[in-house]
């Protein structure tokens, strides 16, 4: 996933609502830039939302608005991500389209604090990588397709994992130990999840790691997350099949949805099932709906026969 690149202005609009604004297209996103800043067909660096900046002088504006990137409203008006030229950063030389800069300018992907000693046991294990869905404007939408649309929980993610004999419990990016005390090892024996998943992939012979979402108990404390204040839970939200290391899809029996319920497990809500995927449909959780049921909506997961990806709440996003 990238989090800063090189791209190519694809168009620029003008702001219906100021006149020294102007709305570039870069990379399948909108973002607001000053007049005559930039041209359509000109190239320049786009720094993708949910990232951070450096200390460095280019970084200071938008630092002291916010330590992360994020969906903003401008006179009424979204804008996901930055748009900068080259120079301004300090990038010089001949750089392609869509080449990451990252690294050299110093950005990095948002992690949120985590609030407890975590007790790890080292990095995560059979080849498990971190769980973050691409944002749908980051990838080729397969408009069309079936699927079904699930609601995204704003917690901690965690993982529960079972291959050959082995279980291992894990946070977003290490492995945990599991007889130390925290929300994961907590939610382990909640749920028996080490003797339930054992006996389930034994049975199926196959071997699977559930992953999810822990909730509640002040994790993610923002005003307008619906979960914060509830009592610590964990909801299912996809299967990684660690033979293949590939999510198991909507057709598949090892879908996430099955195996919360074989398992006695939650996973995360279905709002739509069976949808067919369209631009309309997309924009209806990207920006229309500002609440579900009288509670703020972060965002959604829409997931396919074999594909995922996230479409990020733009008043959420721009609250927390």
């Amino acid at each position: 996933m990238k989090l800063a690149s090189i791209e190519i202005i694809q168009d620029i609009q003008p702001h219906s609502n100021a006149d020294t604004l102007s709305i570039a297209s870069v990379a399948g996103y909108k973002a607001i830039v000053k007049n005559g800043s930039f041209q359509k067909g000109d190239k320049c660096v786009f720094i993708q939302p949910d990232t951070t900046l450096p200390n460095l002088p280019w970084a200071t504006f938008y630092k002291s608005k916010s330590n992360r990137v994020r969906a903003i409203r401008l006179r009424n008006v979204w804008s996901m991500g930055l748009v900068e030229s080259l120079l301004n950063v300090g990038l010089s030389g001949d750089f392609d389209e869509g080449q990451e800069v990252s690294e050299l300018l110093g950005i990095q992907k948002y992690e949120p604090p985590i609030p407890q000693d975590l007790s790890a046991k080292g990095n995560l294990p059979f080849g498990i990588f971190k769980t973050d869905e691409s944002r749908y404007q980051s990838i080729d939408v397969p408009y069309g397709e079936i699927v079904d649309i699930s609601l995204k929980l704003d917690g901690s993610s965690a993982s529960y994992a079972y291959k050959n004999g082995e279980f291992a419990i894990c946070s977003r990016s290490l492995e945990i130990k599991p007889d130390c005390e925290n929300n994961y090892t907590r939610i382990a024996a909640k749920y028996d999840i080490k003797v339930k998943l054992s006996k389930f992939c034994q049975e199926n012979k196959a071997n699977l790691c559930i992953r999810g979402e822990l909730t509640g108990c002040n994790i993610q404390n923002f005003k307008v997350n619906p979960m914060a204040g509830t009592p610590l839970d964990f909801y299912v939200f996809s299967v990684l099949n660690l033979d293949t290391l590939r999510y198991e899809g909507k057709e598949s029996p090892f879908y996430f949805t099955k195996v919360a319920a074989e398992l006695n497990l939650k996973s995360v809500p279905i709002l739509e099932e069976n949808a067919v995927l369209t631009p309309a449909l997309i924009k209806k959780y990207d920006e229309e709906l500002e609440k579900i049921d009288g509670k703020y909506l972060e965002g959604v997961v829409i997931k396919g026969k074999d594909f995922s990806f996230k479409a990020i709440n733009k008043f959420y996003d721009s609250l927390k």
